[in-house]
């Protein structure tokens, strides 16, 4: 006979779409926070490093909150694609960056 393979009989895995919110500070710094997720707010003088924190912070919180492994990933933005192709003018501060979180495999 042939061989038996085994079908996953659990569930797919669901995804979430997270929106987080970007701000100047008085200081000149920048905030980022997400009022959907529960403890997510970071803050940083400057936003290529708050930009750098934001996967691995979201990852740990969610894992957390689910008591499961989470893994986020940046969704690609299409003004961001625009901009670095020279099509819009760059801004530097973005309004907010979405994300999309995943049960980890």
């Amino acid at each position: 006979m042939g061989n038996v393979i085994q079908m996953a009989t659990e569930r797919p895995s669901r995804s979430w779409k997270i929106v987080v919110h970007f701000e100047r500070r008085e200081d000149g710094g920048v905030q980022a926070y997400c009022n959907e997720v529960p403890g997510f707010v970071l803050s940083h003088r400057d936003l290529i490093a708050l930009l750098a924190d934001i996967q691995p912070a979201l990852d740990g919180i969610l894992s957390v909150q689910f008591e499961q492994p989470i893994v986020t990933t940046p969704l690609e933005d299409i003004r961001s694609y625009l901009e670095s192709c020279g099509v819009l003018e760059p801004r530097h501060l973005p309004e907010i960056v979405e994300y999309v979180a995943q049960r980890a495999a």
